[in-house]
């Protein structure tokens, strides 16, 4: 090491031959690695036009899928709408049937994301919605999430989503100004209610004439109360002579967990990015949910599923329990519904036998309460805002 007279070193093992240029391609792919380094920690805003609203989505892990409906409510609002993805999210194409001239999507690492939002005063933007909040507190205490932001930055402009706000109710620390997917039905509990619903250019397909196909999301495995319900039902059909279905399952789960007799009407997709998410939506009949309580009473009280987003946005019909239903917009005029679990293959048999303008019908009741949904989650919004 003494006779180094260079400040760059390259090693090589004594058998290896080397090309004419191996030293200049290793010099190549230092500086390489050393550019993607420094781009993944240098300070990065987000593109920032007149007029514009920052939407963040600080949960790397779920709930992506709310982002393209809250920004559909902002362009409709007349902003430009600038929003800030993590690379898994913004991998996992979630805008990938979404396109606007005023809409801009920034990849950005989460060190990048953290440090814009401390560093800058956010004096240029209209806003900035929080689609998970969550992530920056404890669901109790909102103010703890203002310590993610520039000390001198105006509150007013900063709007924060809820996807359950029990322990906010439990704690007396809720406020009507944070947003909810639904109308809370916990302890007389009011927030200011935006569902995001839209996913971009989706194509609302009619019902198949052939193989009937129920489509599932989340994970299905032998141990989880799901699969025994829909392998005990397609167990049942096929005992009925019915063979015209298949349950397509988007989610964890393995093939070996179910019956190998009805194996072939499960086709398990495993874990899809939205853009594949979005083809099998469109290509499915009916929503299958499988809902328990008190297991799921959130979805009745402080919370919601995820589903039901998708059923409004695709149009595709859900069979869910009836103690599941009201309160999410589901009647027998938009959906088929079942008392008990003893039920459901009645309820898999009346969507199997409708018939394709009943299908259609029902579709139409689905787009009336879409649509109403959105009128006003648009109007609440709009008041939120301009308060």
């Amino acid at each position: 090491s003494k006779l180094v007279k260079s400040d760059k070193v390259v090693t090589i093992s004594a058998k290896k031959i080397v090309s004419q240029n191996f030293i200049a391609k290793k010099l190549e792919s230092k500086k390489s690695l050393f550019k993607s380094l420094k781009s993944f920690f240098e300070y990065k805003k987000p593109i920032i036009k007149d007029n514009t609203f920052i939407v963040w989505e600080p949960c790397s892990k779920s709930h992506a899928e709310v982002v393209p409906g809250y920004v559909k409510y902002l362009l409709d609002l007349g902003y430009h709408v600038s929003v800030c993805l993590s690379s898994s999210n913004y991998k996992m194409n979630v805008f990938s049937r979404f396109k606007d001239e005023n809409l801009d999507i920034n990849k950005m690492s989460k060190r990048q994301i953290e440090k814009f939002f401390k560093k800058d005063d956010l004096s240029s933007v209209k806003g900035v919605l929080v689609t998970s909040y969550s992530k920056l507190c404890n669901e109790i205490h909102l103010e703890n999430c203002y310590k993610h932001f520039n000390s001198d930055v105006d509150k007013t402009k900063l709007f924060f989503v809820s996807h359950d706000v029990k322990k906010m109710v439990d704690a007396g620390t809720l406020i009507e100004n944070l947003i909810t997917l639904r109308d809370t039905n916990y302890k007389g509990a009011k927030t200011t209610v935006v569902n995001p619903h839209y996913f971009g250019n989706v194509e609302v397909t009619p019902k198949n004439n052939k193989t009937i196909n129920f489509i599932t999301i989340g994970a299905i495995r032998s141990s989880r109360k799901n699969a025994n319900l829909f392998v005990d039902a397609a167990i049942e059909l096929l005992k009925r002579g019915i063979t015209n279905f298949k349950i397509t399952v988007i989610g964890k789960g393995h093939i070996s967990d179910i019956p190998r007799n009805v194996r072939p009407y499960f086709d398990i997709k495993g874990h899809l990015d939205f853009k594949d998410m979005y083809k099998e939506l469109e290509a499915a009949d009916f929503m299958l949910t499988s809902y328990e309580l008190p297991e799921h009473i959130r979805y009745n009280t402080t919370g919601t599923s995820g589903n039901f987003q998708l059923v409004y946005g695709f149009l595709k019909p859900i069979i869910i329990k009836e103690a599941f239903a009201k309160i999410n917009g589901f009647t027998s005029e938009n959906s088929i519904l079942y008392k008990e679990d003893s039920d459901f293959v009645e309820a898999m048999i009346s969507g199997l036998k409708m018939s394709g303008s009943d299908y259609a019908r029902m579709q139409e009741n689905l787009r009336t309460y879409q649509q109403n949904l959105y009128q006003t989650s648009l109007q609440n919004l709009k008041e939120l805002i301009n308060v």
